[in-house]
């Protein structure tokens, strides 16, 4: 369903000049939270995107679309009985600013869905 609601529109060009979607955000929001909530613990997520020009202005709209489609995500199956905010889910997309590194345990996140 979720793959089905994504428009052209919903397809932006980061500074570098590639593209991100809806898709690339609301899936690195659902793995950030979904690890967070079933490891329980401090983790390391390593992921492309982070939250700088989804603050940007001009930004609600699409980051309305996200949070909409990332609860959707989460109830649909009844596996989660949450809201996240918009805040939550901007806060969930940069929980993946890790750097990695050779100490401890790192979840890698590269969404593919077509953009390039």
């Amino acid at each position: 369903n979720v793959q089905k609601a994504l428009l052209q529109s919903d397809v932006q060009s980061k500074t570098d000049k590639t593209p991100v979607t809806v898709a690339d955000y609301g899936s690195q929001a659902l793995v950030s939270f979904v690890l967070q909530q079933e490891l329980r613990a401090e983790f390391s997520l390593v992921a492309e995107e982070d939250s700088k020009d989804l603050r940007k202005d001009g930004a609600q709209e699409i980051v309305e679309r996200i949070t909409k489609l990332v609860n959707y995500s989460l109830t649909s199956d009844g596996s989660y009985n949450v809201t996240l905010s918009t805040e939550d889910v901007l806060k969930a997309i940069d929980s993946g600013r890790s750097e990695g590194g050779s100490q401890g345990q790192h979840w890698v996140l590269d969404p593919i869905d077509g953009t390039k």
